[in-house]
């Protein structure tokens, strides 16, 4: 069972998730990307731990999105970079108060980075996907084009990190030979805007890769 780390419900406070998280409740997926401050970020850490005996894409949850020919998309919002980091660290699945700070002390950096709101902090979409040479990945350039607060947006990456050599793969998705993962960082501030959106990867020497997402449905 999946313990989701906020509620459908708008006026559930951030404090209140965490309480109830340690507790043993069950709450609701979130409504959009997650804005990390003092109190999200230790839903976060609780929301990994709690889930840690899951496999990754039931921990991702609606951040794993599947898409044709074989290939994947992984996206890491700050809320969840933070909840895999506190699944793989070995503390408690049934966190206590004192767990909370353990976590929060092995994971300093991070807990001091995201908590301060003004920082700028990026999502992560990690994509897995198939070509038919070592050096395809390295020719596909992302935007996300999407609808929000009524107008349109195109946004490019603020950073991108590319494999230059995709691992060889035996039975590969409509015969390709080689599978890679990309990954393409966009400012968060960016995403905040947007209800439905694109990914879409492009290449003068492969065919395009997208994937469709609705914000509402991310944390």
């Amino acid at each position: 069972m999946v313990y989701h780390p906020f509620s459908i419900t708008k006026c559930f406070s951030a404090t209140a998730v965490v309480v109830a998280l340690l507790l043993g409740g069950s709450l609701a997926p979130v409504q959009a990307l997650v804005k990390m401050d003092a109190q999200t970020v230790d839903a976060s850490l609780v929301y990994g731990m709690k889930n840690q005996k899951l496999g990754l894409s039931a921990l991702l949850g609606a951040n794993w999105i599947e898409g044709e020919n074989g290939a994947l998309l992984n996206v890491y919002s700050p809320f969840m970079m933070l909840a895999t980091k506190a699944a793989k660290a070995g503390f408690s699945s049934n966190p206590t108060k004192s767990d909370l700070m353990k976590a929060r002390k092995r994971f300093g950096k991070e807990v001091a980075f995201y908590s301060d709101t003004k920082n700028r902090l990026q999502v992560k979409f990690a994509v897995s996907f198939y070509g038919d040479s070592p050096g395809f990945a390295k020719n596909y350039n992302a935007k996300i084009v999407g609808f929000g607060r009524g107008k349109s947006f195109e946004i490019k990456p603020a950073k991108v990190n590319l494999d230059a050599v995709a691992d060889p793969v035996t039975g590969g998705v409509s015969g390709a030979a080689y599978e890679a993962v990309n990954g393409y960082y966009f400012n968060f501030a960016d995403l905040e805007n947007l209800d439905d959106f694109t990914l879409l990867l492009e290449s003068p020497s492969g065919p395009p890769v997208k994937f469709r997402l609705k914000n509402a449905r991310l944390y």
